[in-house]
């Protein structure tokens, strides 16, 4: 008797293995690049070309450029005159101690304001990032539903997979054909939010 209950319990262990082995098996799990989405959409590359514009002007407006030059000059005219000179040599000639405190003055205003403009791009790419995930979400469903996916993994966040279908190309014509532009997705959401703070039209009385 405990033997043929085993075997039954052995025959529906198999069965529900084989049930959800077709199951698993009919799954369809589609996959996107993110980082070519990025790369090739038209939003990424007006988000890389603004982030790359903000940088420049952080440049420029901060002088880095020509505070680089000057430091390079100085520290290439000062070198072969104070590298052989011990600490007491070279506090001994208050002209050329007074030039190498202006260098590492110069030095230390060069890192200060490069940090400051780092700081500041990191935020406004963590900000560019966080807008174009807002327009990736809908334009991935999109696509996904369109392709009859149950499954749409990011490839840069799975470390392995198996006969897939890359749907980054379709992907980024969506992306392209809703939200070409950093303008764009500014008006979309722009409008969505307006849309979600609207007090919604009381009823008529009767």
């Amino acid at each position: 008797m405990k033997i043929r209950h085993m075997a039954l319990m052995a025959a529906v262990f198999v069965g529900l293995c084989q049930v959800a082995g077709a199951a698993y098996a009919q799954t369809k799990i589609y996959v996107i690049d993110e980082g070519k989405v990025r790369k090739d959409s038209k939003l990424g590359q007006d988000i890389a070309s603004k982030l790359g514009q903000i940088k420049q002007e952080g440049v420029t407006k901060l002088d880095l450029d020509a505070l680089e030059k000057d430091i390079k000059t100085e520290d290439d005219a000062l070198k072969p005159q104070v590298q052989s000179l011990s600490k007491e040599a070279l506090d001994a000639n208050p002209t050329l101690k007074a030039r190498v405190e202006a260098l590492n003055k110069k030095k230390s205003e060069f890192l200060q304001k490069a940090n400051y403009l780092d700081q500041n791009l990191q935020q406004q790419e963590s900000a560019a990032m966080s807008a174009f995930a807002s327009a990736l979400a809908p334009a991935v469903e999109y696509v996904g539903k369109e392709a009859g996916a149950d499954v749409v993994l990011s490839a840069s966040s799975t470390w392995y997979f198996k006969n897939t279908i890359d749907l980054s190309t379709k992907v980024t014509a969506r992306l392209d054909a809703t939200t070409p532009s950093m303008d764009s997705l500014k008006a979309a959401i722009a409008t969505a939010t307006g849309a979600a703070a609207k007090p919604a039209a009381k009823p008529a009385k009767p």
